[in-house]
């Protein structure tokens, strides 16, 4: 993949990089086309490539083949001081001043300074064009892909499309339904007795929390399923109360035991029939059949009918389904490496980019808002007893339109004479009522969480509808508002630091970042506990997105400083742990503050821009510590310690022997996997900590459900640490990594491991992927790609014989293996996200 360096314009409206076409050349395999031509008009288009050089070096100074002055000044230097020599075939470096100064001066001034630049550059082309032209042509005038290879693309990417229509139409006719053409093969069951009956005399069986099984007796004969039809007498209190579905255990007697032995548990699913069909498979012949379903207590009477034996699995085609999944496959074929959306440069000007990316979002937001309504669970939640903890903000915005600060619930008398009200073995030794997860102080139920989402959204509710802001709606406009915020932190990320990312980069980053920093899981779980994370994910990607692009310029623009101070300092108010993403600011900030150093009037400035964003902080600290005095007499209490919960955390304290096992369960725990959709299990934690820490069961270490983090250890790779300093990237990077442990110990420490607390640090973790892919990705046209970020490999010949090392060698790029390892994450994340669709719903 050698390649001419030149001057190019990265901010060109319409123009990539010459090493994006080359890329995107290659991927389309036309070059046979141009190989099949020989080598004739090669040296034709070499020719016309010289010819070009020379007339652009004549005087067009004001044209756009200013860059390929640079690249003709350049690849023509003499060969003692690094460029190629008349032969054109050594592919060693041209001398790099004269390139950098019209590149810098077309970033610097576009068109105009281009053309003024390349006026010194015509004194000495006479001279250079004299040369023999290099056979390779300048690629910053990328040769017109013939009408054979646009068809040759247009044809590869109808087929494409068609191999993915095909294959989820094949994956939901042989996969989903391989049960309906394996049951063509059950033989039949012959006769046998369900609860002592004939199965045509049985009809509708009733089953609840106390006589919660069925037997099948009578059997001598081989089984290989039973099936039935539960129907819920209560389904909308069970919504409310589960997922609605049975979990059911079979137990069989066969020729090999004569007592019943239970299998494993399974899902039954009233709403999905196809769960109703159990395989079954006894040793030998089967004598007799228990059918027990152990959570009847939560979800309610059940009434079964049509228990039968062998049933013959109806076909079940399922068009959401494989729509679903042909969605993914299209996705995941138009983000591929050889995709045309990684040959164009992300340039804002342009209409179609823009549309993209705000397509891309908008897709998002569906995507969302289909994700939240798929948990009926917490979407179809009423303020029961139950579910008290599930309505603290509904609760919150009564008081506060009332006046006062605290819940109208009154606790109980015995728990107001409990000398220590948050042992939890006390009071539930002694039988002592109180409401779940409510802060207590004082005779006062409060709200511990945050009272920005309460403002923005409960209170306004309740004084225009008179009834509680139903939660999952709230989860639902914070989720696409982070989603937005992303897109507006990637992109102004890349135009501050890596101007050459391409579409495609552009797109498959922002996707993974929104689903390792918590995206999907907020979605999935629209619960009252998620409210203060999705808001405080909201605000802070729109406040980092405001400070990149705020001190983008050369300048602090105070406009948006400050309004990007504002949103960082109201997670205080929402998740206060989140403020720690004002460390971002001053990373901004100090790189003004050392330039001003001697320059009394620009360190004004620069302070003056400081304090004017540090009002947002001050005012909305005081706020809120305020908030806290009058509820719990201090102004550093936010309350959690008060919390009604499994443990006394008024006594929890702080001890480092929590953290290595913390950090283990939350970044390094290695998924586990079992046998049935969605495949992955809970890890249950062992940990070695002798005292009371709180702990869920996980479904993996963050690392592992999120490979995408896995890119922050490119940091090892000196190129990448070299272009980082070079940029003055490596602070950001060093301290969005140091945020995401801190939040990950303060969350140990704090309250416990639990799954949600992903979205605290799960964000930052992933930023610093994105900034090591970027950096990665981000193609100098300065060097060749031959220079440092490429590997030196024999190339195979056409006859099978293995070509020397020179002039029949091939390179591999960094950036396409770079490139091939970040689409190999992005499908990681996406098969560990779909197995993680249950593990989030009931959370």
């Amino acid at each position: 993949m050698a390649n001419n360096d030149q001057g190019y314009d990265p901010f060109e409206p319409g123009h990539s990089t010459p090493e994006f076409e080359q890329f995107a050349r290659e991927n389309q395999k036309y070059r046979k086309a141009s190989h099949a031509r020989g080598g004739a008009g090669g040296q034709k288009r070499a020719s016309s490539a010289g010819a070009r050089s020379r007339s652009a070096a004549a005087g067009n100074a004001g044209s756009r083949v200013a860059g390929s002055h640079a690249a003709g000044s350049r690849a023509a230097g003499p060969a003692g001081k690094g460029g190629s020599p008349s032969s054109g075939g050594s592919g060693k470096h041209a001398p790099r001043g004269a390139g950098r100064t019209v590149s810098q001066a077309r970033v610097a001034g576009g068109r105009k300074a281009a053309g003024r630049a390349a006026a010194p550059m015509q004194k000495g082309a006479s001279s250079r064009s004299s040369r023999p032209a290099s056979p390779q042509p300048p690629l910053q005038t990328p040769e017109p892909q013939p009408v054979f290879a646009r068809a040759h693309s247009k044809a590869h990417n109808v087929v494409g499309v068609l191999v993915c229509v095909l294959l989820a139409i094949a994956l939901e006719v042989f996969g989903y339904n391989f049960q309906f053409f394996y049951s063509m093969t059950y033989p039949d069951a012959g006769s046998y007795l369900v609860n002592g009956a004939q199965p045509s005399q049985v009809g509708t069986i009733t089953l609840d929390s106390s006589s919660n099984s069925f037997e099948i007796t009578g059997l001598n004969s081989t089984v290989r399923s039973i099936h039935f039809t539960p129907v819920l007498s209560d389904a909308a209190g069970a919504a409310k109360a589960t997922d609605s579905k049975i979990q059911v255990v079979i137990s069989l007697a066969d020729e090999g035991n004569a007592n019943y032995y239970a299998n494993p548990a399974v899902s039954v699913d009233p709403a999905d029939p196809a769960t109703t069909y159990i395989s079954l498979d006894p040793a030998g012949k089967c004598h007799s059949i228990k059918v027990n379903m152990t959570n009847l207590a939560d979800i309610g009477a059940v009434q079964v009918s049509g228990i039968s034996l062998n049933q013959k699995v109806p076909f079940d085609f399922d068009p959401l389904r494989a729509g679903s999944v042909l969605a993914i496959l299209l996705v995941l074929f138009a983000l591929r490496p050889a995709s045309g959306l990684y040959s164009r440069v992300r340039d804002s000007r342009l209409a179609s980019h823009r549309i993209l990316l705000v397509a891309l979002v908008a897709v998002q937001c569906v995507v969302v808002l289909a994700l939240v309504l798929s948990n009926s669970h917490y979407v179809s939640l009423t303020q029961t007893p139950s579910y008290e903890n599930q309505f603290q903000y509904q609760k919150l915005a009564v008081a506060l339109t009332q006046g006062h600060l605290y819940l109208n619930d009154v606790p109980s008398d015995a728990l107001q004479a409990m000398a220590n009200p948050y042992d939890t073995q006390a009071r539930a030794a002694q039988g002592v009522p109180y409401l779940w997860d409510h802060a207590y102080f004082h005779g006062k139920y409060y709200v511990y969480f945050g009272i920005l989402p309460c403002l923005v959204f409960y209170v306004p509710w309740l004084l225009v509808t008179h009834t509680g802001f139903p939660t999952w709606l709230g989860i639902a406009i914070c989720d696409c508002v982070y989603a937005a915020g992303l897109m507006y932190l990637l992109s102004a990320v890349c135009r501050r630091w890596f101007p050459r990312t391409s579409i495609g980069v552009l797109v498959v980053l922002d996707v993974m970042l929104f689903v390792a920093g918590g995206g999907i899981i907020l979605a999935r779980t629209p619960s009252m506990y998620f409210m203060p994370e999705a808001m405080s994910l909201a605000l802070v990607s729109w406040g980092l997105g405001l400070w990149v692009s705020g001190t983008s310029r050369g300048y602090i623009e105070r406009g948006k400083i400050v309004l990007g101070a504002l949103l960082i300092a109201l997670t205080m108010a929402s998740r206060p742990q989140m403020v720690l993403s004002a460390v971002f600011g001053l990373v901004l900030f100090w790189p003004f503050l050392r330039d001003s150093k001697g320059d009394r009037g620009a360190r004004r400035d620069v302070m003056g821009a400081f304090k004017v964003a540090m009002v947002p902080f001050v005012l909305v600290a005081v706020a809120v510590l305020a908030y806290n005095a009058a509820r719990f007499g201090s102004p550093f209490d936010f309350g959690a310690n008060y919390n009604l919960t499994t443990n006394d955390m008024t006594h929890r304290g702080f001890h480092l022997d929590r953290i290595p096992f913390g950090l283990y369960a939350y970044l390094f725990q290695p998924p586990v996997f079992g046998s049935q959709f969605p495949f992955l299990r809970q890890a249950y934690l062992d940990p070695a900590y002798q005292g009371i820490t709180i702990y869920e069961p996980m479904f993996g270490g963050y690392f592992f459900l999120y490979p995408m983090a896995l890119a922050v250890l490119g940091i090892v790779i000196g190129r990448v640490r070299a272009q980082l300093k070079e940029q003055r990237l490596l602070p950001l990077f060093v301290a969005l990594v140091c945020v995401a442990f801190a939040l990950c110990i303060f969350d140990l420490q704090g309250a416990g491991i639990l799954m949600r607390y992903v979205c605290d640090f799960g964000l930052f973790f992933a930023l610093a992927g994105a900034i090591v892919f970027l950096a990665l990705l981000q193609v100098k046209s300065e060097k060749r790609l031959t220079k440092d970020w490429t590997t030196q490999f024999s190339a195979v010949g056409s006859r099978g014989a293995v070509a020397a090392a020179g002039a029949g060698a091939e390179t591999v790029s960094v950036y396409r293996i770079s490139l091939y390892f970040m689409f190999a994450t992005l499908v990681l994340m996406v098969i560990m996200n779909v197995m993680l669709w249950n593990a989030f719903g009931m959370y």
